[in-house]
């Protein structure tokens, strides 16, 4: 019964992980091209949204690459080297949280949109939000170069390519990891959620600019909502399930478990294809905006057939 548990399991990322990553590298993809035109680009807003577009399509196309290898098929190429196995394991856990981070940034910046404090409404702007992305990555890579250094693969145990809790800095170090995208992320991003609605029903704040920038703002504020609800079901489980399996007790050694946790990892990898569908649900603009994309590109198809179709006549010989 336990091995054909196990292997449900492994044939359940094997059907879903492919899927997973086909739709978070095209709509990531759509994202990044869909917030970079100039509709969207200078709001500051869509400057985390495109940082976060570019993180979850690298999650989507190569760290989950490396997930279906080895826990679709038992191909863990990162035991082949112990510079694989921690460089992996570094992007892997970073890319993650800097998913959950950045989202959380951008939980902040809608709030200070839709204060009504104009000190705190100076603080959403593109040029802010270059600065917040900058020290966000590079915080998180700096606090995740212990996984450069603790990360190992042994010979004398199973467990793969993973920092080992033999030592109490290790054991630390790895519930923080937990943590902070179980618990942290998700109260930061509930608390400034719930006060970005509040500051919108409570408030009209007194615009900076024109009509139809306010109305991207205020579409720019439901993306987000959304975006926050969205990443808070699916990544929670994901980091309980970790909490739980780091610490030593007998629920983390069944089989029941190792379902329940396969459940909660693939939730949390789904996260990274929610964006686009979310935007679409929730912002007329971004619909917009995909629609004027798609027909630039089929005006620019139709135009080279016609000039490949132009180019094949030749004039008669008289």
């Amino acid at each position: 019964m336990a091995t054909s548990l196990i292997q449900l399991g492994t044939e359940i990322r094997q059907i879903t992980l492919p899927i997973i990553m086909f739709f978070g590298t095209l709509g990531n993809s759509l994202n990044i091209v869909v917030l970079t035109r100039p509709a969207l680009y200078n709001h500051a807003c869509s400057r985390y949204f495109l940082a976060l577009a570019c993180t979850n399509l690298f999650s989507a196309s190569v760290i989950l690459t490396f997930r279906l290898l080895s826990d679709g098929y038992r191909l863990d190429v990162t035991r082949t080297s112990i510079i694989l196995c921690k460089t992996v394991s570094f992007f892997s856990q970073t890319s993650a949280i800097s998913s959950s981070f950045l989202t959380v940034a951008t939980s902040i910046d809608r709030f200070c949109a839709s204060s009504s404090s104009v000190r705190l409404r100076s603080f959403s702007n593109v040029k802010v939000s270059r600065w917040v992305i900058l020290f966000v990555l590079i915080s998180i890579a700096l606090f995740h170069l212990n996984t450069l250094i603790l990360t190992e693969s042994r010979s004398t145990d199973t467990l793969g390519c993973r920092i080992r809790g033999d030592t109490i800095y290790k054991q630390v170090y790895t519930i923080i990891q937990s943590l902070s995208y179980a618990i942290f992320a998700p109260v930061l991003m509930a608390i400034f959620g719930t006060l970005t609605i509040y500051n919108t029903k409570k408030t009209n704040v007194t615009p900076v600019a024109g009509a139809r920038y306010r109305r991207t703002e205020s579409q720019l504020a439901r993306m987000l909502i959304l975006q926050v609800i969205t990443t808070i079901l699916l990544a929670a489980p994901a980091g309980a399930g970790n909490l739980m399996a780091i610490m030593a007790n007998t629920l983390s050694t069944t089989v029941e478990f190792f379902i329940a946790y396969v459940f909660c990892q693939l939730l949390f990898y789904a996260s990274y294809t929610t964006p686009f569908i979310m935007y679409i649900v929730s912002a007329s603009i971004y619909r917009k905006e995909l629609i004027r994309l798609f027909h630039k590109i089929s005006c620019r198809r139709g135009n080279g057939q016609i000039n490949r179709m132009t180019n094949q006549i030749t004039p008669m010989n008289l």
